[in-house]
């Protein structure tokens, strides 16, 4: 049992994956509050130097580090389908959070209910079936994550549990006017300035049921955006009426690309993205590719697409 694995471990170390989202933040902040309650020594941990500042709002950010303590004795990590996605080599006991369907069940012992719209309402269960008593900050936490994986309540897995588990956690303390403040309406300069590039530069295929957006290395040093700012433009582009899927290809150092799938649902983007060696959900999933042949791979992907188009 979890429980079991933590009430023995001393020093735990709470795991966002690799440019964490609100999600995988948002639960491991959760978690931190109700560890610090039971007087043990605790960690918030994640491998990337920079962090989206659209998520400064949660408890304990300023808590956030990159260096893996050296006495830890458990990990416990949050919204990662692999274990790779970590960024870590520790080999300790852990206990892995999430709701992937990819997920490839890498800890000691996985919660993982893929049925679950986020690992802040895994975490949420598992609060409430262990009576796990929930502070604001908590409250604050799990609530960030459910608003941006449930995309403000639009996406189809909304259902009555959602808006229960949403409404017990605001009655327990969270902002939802912050949280909608913070997560979508901060933009910085460098995000406007791209997400016009992308949109006029965005290619339409299959009678403009796949749109596809490139991104150089050359374009983020030119705007000075980021990642999760260039991602964004994928959820606006699924906006427009015919439009099924969007996939961006964002290059990365060292001759690797980054790709981002999204779809409207009649697409399986997980399907698609784990048989590249990623993950992901059927309406969100992405892969990294380090081969040389890149342009031939993203070629196969686009066609897998297509053939799934209806």
């Amino acid at each position: 049992m979890p429980q079991t694995l933590i009430d023995a471990s001393q020093h735990i170390v709470l795991i966002a994956h690799k440019n964490p989202d609100a999600d995988s933040l948002g639960a491991a902040c959760a978690f931190y509050s109700y560890l610090l309650r039971t007087q043990k020594k605790v960690t918030l941990f994640c491998a990337s130097t920079e962090i989206d500042p659209h998520l400064a709002f949660l408890p304990w950010f300023d808590k956030l580090t990159n260096r893996f303590p050296k006495d830890a004795n458990l990990m416990i990590s949050f919204d990662c389908g692999s274990f790779e996605r970590l960024g870590i080599e520790t080999e300790l006991p852990l206990i892995n959070f999430d709701h992937h369907r990819s997920n490839n069940f890498y800890g000691l012992i996985n919660v993982i209910n893929t049925d679950a719209i986020s690992t802040t309402e895994v975490v949420y269960d598992y609060f409430v079936t262990n009576d796990i008593k929930m502070n604001g900050k908590m409250a604050l936490s799990l609530y960030a994550g459910l608003i941006e994986d449930s995309k403000c309540f639009r996406a189809r897995g909304c259902n009555v549990k959602i808006f229960k588990m949403a409404y017990s956690l605001i009655e327990l303390g969270a902002n939802h006017a912050m949280c909608i403040e913070w997560l979508y309406h901060r933009n910085s300069l460098a995000s406007l300035r791209i997400r016009g590039i992308l949109l006029k530069q965005m290619k339409l295929f299959e009678d403009g049921r796949l749109a596809l957006f490139e991104v150089p290395l050359s374009l983020l040093e030119e705007t000075g955006a980021v990642v999760s700012e260039c991602k964004k433009v994928l959820d606006e582009a699924l906006t427009m009426r015919n439009i099924q899927a969007s996939l961006m290809v964002l290059e990365q150092s060292f001759g690797s690309v980054k790709l981002s799938l999204r779809t409207n649902g009649m697409v399986d983007a997980a399907k698609i993205m784990t048989l590249f060696g990623g993950g992901g959900h059927m309406h969100r999933a992405g892969t990294h590719l380090k081969q040389d042949d890149y342009d031939e791979l993203v070629k196969d992907i686009k066609m897998m697409i297509t053939k799934e188009l209806v």
